[in-house]
């Protein structure tokens, strides 16, 4: 059993040539009365032109005798495109395994011996032709395309992380080609950026001080100093092996509830509770 690879002549040629060009346009529109203009990319409706190119035939051929004569058997597989192998779009899996399978039942061997043997073939002649093709000014343009576009999916990601933003925002100020369209609007994506970094550090500033000043009250409180009613300490209530469980707690929920741990929720009265329970814990 071998595998042969026939070339034979094309007689359309392969329209579907790579974009010639990466455009870029503004869409101008609105949703509700607020402006969502936008900038997108697409392609040009014009393509290369491909030169006409061999396709390449599948067979797979197994010999044998019968009442003492040679006998050969022929199994067609699939015939496959110059440009399919060029641009690494096919693949024997997808293309001939229907009839790998029913070559493989009628031969009685293993689907995979036939899967192997013509991956060994084409594989050499699949090698040679994309080499050739990226030699072309088709693939050169081709990867310029996408290496641009994949550099501003990139950015788009970036942009908004680092803003803390919808990726959309970034098309409303920059192309695909990462030119600045629209500094207006970044500056005002900059602006608002800064004023809610600066609304969170008050917030965090404000829940420290509150913290701070409880805790400095409540072991006032504690000591029984002001002549307050939580000078009353109940701590001689507690064994030792019961106050050290007590600290225990008392650090496992301070860590928890402290506003250092919790930027985005007020903790004060978790924090008022505790230190009130500190004060009659006598910690």
């Amino acid at each position: 059993m071998f595998c042969v690879i026939q070339e034979v002549q094309t007689k359309r040629p392969d329209k579907g040539g790579y974009p010639r060009e990466l455009l870029s346009k503004f869409v101008d529109m609105s949703v509700n009365g607020v402006d969502c203009g936008h900038y997108c990319y697409s392609y040009s409706s014009e393509r290369f032109e491909r030169p006409l190119k061999p396709s390449y035939r599948i067979s797979i051929h197994s010999s044998y005798r019968k009442n003492g004569k040679p006998q050969k058997r022929q199994y067609v597989i699939c015939t496959v495109k110059y440009y399919d192998l060029a641009t690494d779009y096919f693949t024997i899996y997808d293309w001939g395994d229907s009839r790998i399978q029913a070559a493989a039942d009628e031969l009685q061997v293993p689907a995979d011996d036939i899967y192997n043997l013509i991956e060994a073939k084409i594989e050499p002649l699949k090698a040679r032709i994309i080499a050739e093709f990226q030699q072309t000014e088709e693939y050169r343009i081709h990867e310029e395309h996408e290496k641009i576009s994949t550099i501003y999916a990139a950015k788009k990601v970036q942009f908004a992380e680092k803003y803390e933003v919808d990726s959309s925002e970034y098309d409303k100020i920059y192309d695909v080609f990462g030119t600045l369209q629209n500094p207006e609007y970044l500056k005002k994506i900059k602006a608002d950026y800064k004023a809610r970094k600066e609304k969170e550090r008050q917030a965090r500033k404000e829940r420290r001080s509150y913290y701070e000043n409880f805790h400095g009250n409540y072991s006032n409180y504690s000591s029984g100093s002001g002549g307050s009613s939580y000078g009353i300490s109940f701590h001689d209530n507690y064994t030792n092996e019961e106050q050290t469980l007590l600290k225990q707690f008392y650090r496992e929920l301070s860590k928890k509830f402290h506003p250092d741990s919790n930027p985005d929720r007020d903790t004060s009265e978790h924090m008022k509770l505790l230190n009130r329970l500190k004060g009659e814990w006598g910690l």
